[in-house]
């Protein structure tokens, strides 16, 4: 009796223990493609073992026969469609055993069955409060339920006779009142919906992706508008739309940007997904939402095998050639050679060519001294503020660190932002010019754009995500220019009523260079769409509008890098925000709106298919 107690002693806090540490294990064994696998075994190991025990009448139960079967499946069922992840199955593994090692430690007394259920239950309740305690994790009475359920399946096998049958009652009757309970305590249902609820064509991609690359391109059509040109696409950092024609203008000349714009089509609205620049610019260069791709904090990187857009472009005949702009940023396996040599290197050989340059001109600091503001014109007073004075000298601006408003500072601010965009003009004239030199602007789709926006004390922040350290996507932040040169100047100085995202953009361009890139998945808000039409002048639909990202991007501690921002904007341009773990397997309940809970669950669903995102060797 004594050795029983100790037994079910140990297990409680084994269970306990495990609480902080089962989701280190839990993604060690995923990343190993194991965790499915080793839930499997211990579920099947420890039926195997209880209902020998039971069955057999050994460990001093009568023996139950079928009902032992229909019981544990019964539970096995609930359970299972109850916990969403693989590590939480391990539950139906720990609280069985669990369970029958309390059945033991009871002894003989009188009501056996019941004391056993209630200390199982308490155990499952004390679990519970410790995660709630842990910073992942939270507490969560429907799991209290679950863990009871799980625990009192062996003591209600005990039962002699007939009463035995009783027991899938009982678990019936729980699995009903799991609906209304969660109403009634105040717990809300999971906005993600049933797998079988969801289009199918989401949750699996559309062929194997390590099959592709030559696969999925095309010998070029020679019958497509730009087949064989050249795309120069440049986008530049933090570089928000409202300083750009046609969507605005900056307080300072940019004569580079206005000229170009005159001679480019824009869209009424172009959406990055992200508020900084890696999962935005992965977005940008794979065709697939952040939540897909989940490429959205430090230390990940996009997974070798999916065959990306400019993949299908070089097994079409196309060089392609870029460069971030930053040693630090981690661009493998997205159809991006290293970077080599510059522009010029590039425009020599007369090949067909994809160049991308990044410029970082208008990223922070905002270090513009008093003369260059007097020099463009911008009689502005710096205000020895330390808010400003930190905007100034460094990346990152922690919000928290600086309390209260800061709108007399907006002035101030907003002059030093406008001489970076000043310097951005006079660093994609460069660019220009070093295309206009080689001779092949009649042969180049340009495209400018950027990666993401910036805020500017709209909202009490400046910067954008990796500045913050709290951000969340809004428009500053999320709308950015996009402007598309035709060799021709087709349809110069246009706008088109519809929108693009980042995500849209190479699936619209290659089909114009008569390329057909066969996208990772069907046509959806988990991957861009073909809006060539679109670029051409013929209306389109509008597209789904949603957003994900770390709030605090590269700038965020391990500690904080399980953090993550959802943003959706409905056909009346409601905006809806949630914030959740992605270490948190609960994190659906953060996000109450169905349809964001609907988007975030297919992208989590195909991410997994497609094995990614995987760790950076190159990052911290």
């Amino acid at each position: 009796m004594r050795a029983a107690r100790a037994l079910f002693a140990l297990g409680v806090i084994g269970t306990w223990a495990t609480t902080g540490l089962a989701r280190t294990v839990a993604i060690h064994l995923r990343a190993n493609d194991v965790l499915a696998v080793a839930v499997a075994l211990a579920v099947v190991g420890v039926a195997a073992f209880l209902g020998e025990r039971l069955a057999t009448g050994r460990s001093g139960a009568d023996p139950v026969g079928p009902g032992l079967l229909v019981t544990t499946a019964l539970a096995a069922v609930v359970l299972y469609f109850r916990w969403d992840l693989p590590e939480e199955r391990f539950h139906l593994a720990l609280y069985p055993a669990l369970g029958y090692l309390g059945w033991l430690a009871v002894g003989d007394r009188r009501g056996r069955a019941l004391i056993a259920i209630v200390l199982v239950g308490m155990a499952g309740l004390g679990d519970e409060l410790i995660q709630g305690l842990h910073p992942e994790r939270r507490f969560d009475w429907m799991d209290v339920l679950a863990n009871a359920v799980g625990g009192a399946v062996v003591p209600l096998l005990t039962l002699p006779g007939r009463r035995a049958w009783a027991a899938p009652g009982l678990l019936l009757g729980f699995a009903a009142a799991f609906a209304p309970l969660q109403g009634l305590i105040g717990v809300s249902a999971p906005a993600t919906p049933a797998a079988e609820d969801l289009d199918p064509a989401w949750l699996v991609p559309t062929f194997p992706p390590q099959e592709a690359a030559v696969a999925s391109a095309q010998i070029p059509d020679a019958a497509a508008p730009y087949a064989g040109h050249d795309v120069l696409l440049i986008s530049i950092d933090a570089l928000r739309a409202d300083h750009v024609p046609p969507y605005g203008h900056a307080p300072v000349a940019t004569p580079r940007l206005d000229a170009l714009a005159q001679e480019s089509v824009a869209v009424r609205t172009m959406w990055s997904p992200s508020t900084w620049t890696t999962p935005a610019m992965v977005s940008l260069f794979t065709g697939l939402h952040p939540a897909v791709h989940g490429v959205d904090s430090r230390g990940l990187e996009f997974a070798p095998g999916p065959v990306v857009p400019l993949e299908t472009l070089a097994a079409a005949g196309w060089r392609i050639r870029g460069h971030a702009g930053d040693d630090e940023e981690t661009y493998r396996n997205l159809g991006i050679p290293p970077k080599q040599g510059v522009l010029e290197d590039w425009l020599a050989d007369p090949s067909p060519l994809f160049a991308w340059v990044h410029l970082r001109d208008v990223h922070a600091p905002y270090d513009a001294p008093p003369e260059r503001l007097a020099e463009l014109g911008l009689e502005v007073e710096l205000p020895a503020a330390p808010i400003l004075d930190r905007a100034r000298s460094h990346y990152r601006v922690e919000r928290a660190a600086y309390p209260g408003r800061h709108d007399w500072l907006k002035p101030a601010i907003q002059a030093l932002y406008a001489v970076e965009v000043a310097d951005a003009d006079v660093a994609l004239g460069i660019v220009l010019d070093a295309l206009e030199a080689s001779g092949r602007t009649d042969r180049t789709i340009v495209v400018l754009t950027a990666d993401h926006g910036e805020e500017l004390l709209e909202n009490d922040g400046i910067g954008h995500a990796s500045t913050t350290l709290d951000s969340v996507p809004r428009p500053e932040l999320v709308q950015v220019p996009l402007l598309i040169r035709f060799p021709e100047r087709r349809d110069a100085g246009a706008r088109r009523a519809e929108d693009l995202r980042h995500e849209d953009l190479l699936p619209s361009l290659l089909p114009l260079l008569g390329v057909r890139h066969r996208p990772l998945s069907p046509d959806s808000p988990l991957h861009g769409q073909d809006r060539s039409a679109l670029l051409l002048g013929q209306p389109m639909d509008p597209v789904p509008r949603w957003f994900v990202g770390s709030p605090c991007g590269w700038q965020c501690s391990v500690e904080r890098r399980h953090e993550r921002v959802a943003a959706l904007i409905d056909e009346d341009d409601t905006w809806t925000w949630c914030r959740f773990s992605a270490a948190d397997a609960q994190w659906n309940r953060g996000c109450a709106d169905a349809r964001l809970g609907q988007y975030l669950f297919g992208a989590a669903t195909l991410g997994a298919q497609l094995h990614t995102p995987v760790a950076s060797p190159a990052a911290p």
